[in-house]
């Protein structure tokens, strides 16, 4: 099979798993924030917040090193192996250690027991990481979409089942280790079919490795400040609830389109790697794939955005109605989070994480004064707003930073590239909103959110069907006939 096939195949299965996921967890959070109080659902997002950077840390882009690189021998993937097994237990200690003093600093102390038992998945987590990207590599997707899909499902339904006769915030945390333990021993059984690490070790022969991993790994925990330090500055601020409250806003903005968006971007990142060195393909493929982006999340966020005053009572219940005006501010954080996403595919292709390292540390320093300040004299919204601001800026720099060292001048292309889907949504937009101003107060809630998604739904496939962008009739043709995709994805055979 071709690369292009493998490719298409590959976004196929992604797309499955993803949706699956994706649609799995929003439903297991819509129930927790009916059943669990807002304090004890609070714990469990801060918990979560907190043991994510642990994971950036334990992973030390390891997979995503292996994956980047066209050739790697036996004794570098058993280095790597042993060496992600050992980061893992130094993490599991440092965080079951700290677990009270960051509950103290978080001013929460029943987040303590919550940390310390999310701490045992840094032991387990590293014996699949290895076997995941090399079949990432190999564009094994179909595999990786089953095991994903069914881990989750785990520990979807442990969780759910529990939550009814336990509902407190630790239910959910044994259901995070469920659905990692039978990922990892999936991925365990399944990688050893393909290459079984030996007892062989030799950091010398991962430098290069471990060059790229630190670099990812320091991107990827400034980008996790610059993305979680909201919920913990609420946290400290305002208590666990209004943290929760936060935090459940921002899953159903921002967190959709972050797993949404690698049904490409991680499908594209080995064929970028595989295209590293001719430029215009680059060019070419990375504004192709910033539209399509673009197409697939503004819709959906502007519709939610316009909707939200009815979803969040309607989905959530009446107790989560002050997230309404924070979610619709996150709802364009979302977006514009969204469109950059795929320059980590872009630079991590051409291993220069490193731009995206400098352009984050930069980011830090406008962020975390936008939040703290933010939090401190409007709480939730302040936050929120000081996250906005900062998204905006980022979104335009980008350009300048991470985007033209790579792909030399193409500013007009970037903005034609945002300006499309934009373009595409304006009705999905007007047509929720007119159908809210007309009928709220008149139907019941339920009936309201679904005229409005209809309205919206149908606006966006009329203009889509109607459009005659060069972009979009390459996108319509695969619907006809699939071979036709090739033709959207060039890369090589």
């Amino acid at each position: 099979m071709s690369l292009r096939e493998r490719t298409i195949s590959g976004a196929k299965w992604s797309a499955i798993s993803t949706l699956t996921i994706i649609s799995l967890g929003l439903i297991q959070m819509t129930v927790l924030a009916r059943i669990i109080d807002n304090h004890q659902f609070g714990l469990l997002t801060i918990s979560l917040v907190i043991i994510a950077l642990a994971d950036t840390l334990s992973d030390f882009g390891i997979a995503n090193s292996i994956i980047q690189r066209k050739d790697i021998s036996q004794l570098e993937l058993t280095t790597l192996y042993w060496l992600n097994v050992s980061i893992g237990i130094v993490v599991c200690v440092a965080v079951f250690s700290l677990s009270h003093v960051i509950a103290g600093v978080l001013h929460n102390p029943d987040l303590a027991p919550l940390i310390q038992t999310l701490s045992v998945a840094f032991v387990i987590i590293p014996h699949g990481q290895q076997f995941r990207a090399l079949m990432q590599k190999e564009l094994e997707f179909s595999k990786i979409g089953a095991v994903e899909s069914f881990s989750v499902l785990s520990g979807f339904t442990f969780t759910v089942v529990s939550a009814h006769y336990w509902p407190v915030a630790m239910t959910a945390i044994w259901g995070y280790l469920v659905n990692t333990t039978v990922r990892t021993t999936l991925f365990g059984i399944l990688g050893r079919k393909i290459y079984r690490p030996g007892l062989m070790f030799s950091l010398k022969s991962v430098s290069a490795n471990i060059k790229f991993g630190a670099w990812l790994t320091a991107d990827s925990v400034i980008n996790y400040l610059n993305t979680n330090l909201s919920t913990l500055v609420l946290a400290r601020i305002l208590g666990a609830s209004v943290a929760g409250g936060y935090n459940l806003a921002y899953n159903v903005a921002v967190v959709p389109p972050m797993k949404l968006n690698p049904i490409i971007t991680r499908v594209l990142f080995p064929a970028f790697a595989k295209i590293q060195d001719d430029t215009e393909k680059l060019r070419v493929n990375f504004y192709k794939l910033l539209s399509v982006v673009g197409i697939i999340n503004f819709p959906a966020l502007l519709g939610l955005m316009v909707v939200s005053g009815t979803f969040v009572p309607l989905v959530f219940g009446e107790k989560w109605v002050f997230i309404t005006p924070i979610l619709q501010l996150l709802c364009i954080v979302g977006l514009l989070r969204s469109v950059g996403n795929p320059i980590g595919s872009l630079l991590m292709a051409r291993a220069r994480v490193d731009i995206s390292f400098k352009f984050n540390v930069f980011k830090i320093f406008l962020f975390t004064p936008a939040v703290i300040i933010g939090g401190h004299l409007s709480g939730a919204i302040g936050v929120t707003l000081g996250f906005l601001i900062v998204q905006i800026i980022n979104t335009i720099l980008s350009y300048f930073v991470m985007i033209k060292p790579i792909l030399g001048p193409s500013y007009r292309d970037y903005l034609l590239s945002l300006w499309l889907p934009f373009r595409l949504s304006l009705p999905t937009l007007i047509a929720s909103y007119l159908v809210g101003l007309v009928f709220t107060g008149k139907v019941p809630l339920s009936l309201l959110l679904a005229l409005q998604v209809l309205a919206g739904v149908a606006a966006f496939g009329l203009v889509i069907m109607l459009s005659r962008n060069s972009l979009l009739v390459e996108l319509k043709k695969p619907l006809c006939r699939s071979e036709k995709l090739k033709t959207l994805l060039r890369v090589p055979n």
